[in-house]
């Protein structure tokens, strides 16, 4: 088999930090058959200007819209040159490895897409605990999405792959097409849709460890589940709904997942709703009564003097100490 030539499409918007970063880890990746597109909707030109470090990378410019990601990748598609297409975001720091591992696993002339390993979880802590990813799409239109960063070795075939590292046989996108731009801000399930007609075509999806990256994403952190601003939370339910009706039709096994899960929404937002209210409570209570010893303290000497203990040396500890013999000078030299 010819090698494979390698296109890295890399969709950016604002994080021209993060990018630069990320353009490193793909560079210094050792396998040779490799070009590097970024498809940058950013609304200033700091990420044009990281790019243009690089005079080997290809710039793709998306003015005036806030990168919809299904329109970006499709961006990238259309300047690439490559045999396969690998998609990562700007916070996507790819480990040793990554490319050759991709590579190798598309020997296999029966895949059409390949992902990898996504730690979220730093190091050392992203080793510790062993398992298999579960990938799966089920029949009512569930897509479940579970251990994708956990240490494991064998590939082994699955039903999608995450997002931020995902790759495609370029033969296989002219076959079923690109990503459907009607999903929007989160872009949830824009990848689930893609591999789902990839699988539909006949070809094996591949779930391959070593093609690892470290993936950090701010806006998880920050804004953590229910938290998210409405707008967002439309966007993830909306995803999930146009996902399943599209795939699976008005089937009754899928309307009545999509109710249940539209249930176990409603009650995890009146979980966390106690909580906060509790926990609002609880601290309002805390602050009274630390008025109330901060007052005494003020008022009382003896309160004064025990908040700020004396320290000694060489106390006595427990109930009895207990000493050693010490040997004499004629023992100790025998």
């Amino acid at each position: 088999m010819a090698d494979l030539t390698v296109s890295i499409i890399i969709i950016t918007y604002n994080r021209p930090f993060l990018l630069k970063h990320c353009l490193e880890r793909v560079l210094a990746q050792s396998y040779p058959h490799k070009e590097i597109i970024v498809v940058d909707s950013s609304t200033n030109d700091e990420s044009e200007q990281v790019v243009a470090q690089y005079p080997g990378v290809i710039n793709v410019r998306l003015r005036g819209q806030r990168n919809n990601m299904p329109q970006a990748r499709n961006k990238g598609i259309a300047a690439s040159s490559g045999d396969i297409l690998a998609f990562i975001d700007d916070d996507s720091m790819v480990q040793p490895g990554w490319l050759a591992s991709l590579v190798n696993a598309y020997h296999d002339e029966t895949v059409g897409a390949v992902g990898g390993r996504v730690i979220d979880m730093p190091e050392p802590f992203c080793d510790q605990i062993e398992g298999s990813p579960c990938l799966i799409i089920k029949p009512s239109g569930r897509v479940f999405r579970r251990g994708v960063g956990l240490l494991s070795t064998e590939a082994r075939e699955v039903d999608h792959l995450p997002g931020a590292n995902m790759s495609f046989r370029r033969a296989v996108l002219e076959q079923v097409g690109g990503f459907d731009p009607h999903y929007i801000l989160v872009n949830l399930r824009e990848e689930t849709d893609l591999c789902i007609r990839v699988k539909k075509a006949g070809w094996r999806i591949m779930f391959v460890p070593a093609m690892a990256q470290v993936h950090f994403s701010p806006r998880i952190v920050q804004n953590p589940y229910l938290l998210e601003r409405p707008r967002y939370q439309f966007s993830a339910g909306y995803g999930t709904m146009y996902f399943a009706i599209k795939h699976f039709g008005l089937h009754p096994r899928t309307l009545t997942e999509s109710l249940l899960l539209t249930g176990r929404g409603f009650a995890r937002a009146a979980y966390y709703t106690l909580h906060f209210v509790s926990g609002s409570a609880a601290y309002a209570v805390g602050h009274i009564a630390g008025l109330v010893v901060g007052i005494a303290w003020h008022m009382n000497s003896q309160l004064r003097a025990t908040s700020a203990p004396k320290i000694g040396r060489g106390e006595q500890v427990g109930t009895e100490q207990v000493s050693l013999p010490v040997a004499s000078q004629s023992e100790s030299l025998t």
